[in-house]
């Protein structure tokens, strides 16, 4: 393989795809591998999909990079090997870090006990309202 992906925890495999050779996702292992060739100038970009757990905390960092192994002396077979480096940084051969975010959680208002206190002398002063207009 030219690059191995073993997912750290919390994540959980999901999927994986690439734009030129050949991306499998082993779910029961959580890894990922990608066989194929990369010309000289080229890129191949591998898009790994994951889950979270629902109970992952806001703000659990996550850390992950991929093992790969190449062919630096060209006769065919891969005996050099490195890392995977995170794009989005200038720092060469660092990982890929990301911190849960609450993202498409939703804050749901509650009352305190003056608000539940409010709302339960309304409700029965509703149905007493009711009751009376019912028997008169």
């Amino acid at each position: 393989d030219e690059l191995t992906d073993v997912l750290p925890a919390p994540l959980a495999l999901v999927s994986a795809t690439a734009t030129s050779g050949t991306a499998v996702a082993t779910v029961p292992t959580n890894t990922v591998t990608w066989n194929g060739t990369i010309p000289g100038g080229g890129t191949v970009t591998i898009t790994i999909s994951a889950t979270l757990p629902v109970d992952a905390f806001t703000g659990t960092t996550v850390s992950n990079q991929a093992t790969i192994a190449y062919d630096a002396d060209g006769d065919g077979t891969n005996e050099s090997a490195g890392v995977s480096d995170d794009p989005a940084t200038a720092t060469a051969g660092d990982s890929t870090v990301f911190a849960v975010g609450d993202a498409g959680l939703a804050s749901i208002p509650v009352l305190d006990g003056v608000g539940l206190g409010l709302l339960a002398a309304l409700v029965a002063l509703g149905g007493a309202l009711l009751l009376g207009r019912r028997l008169s």
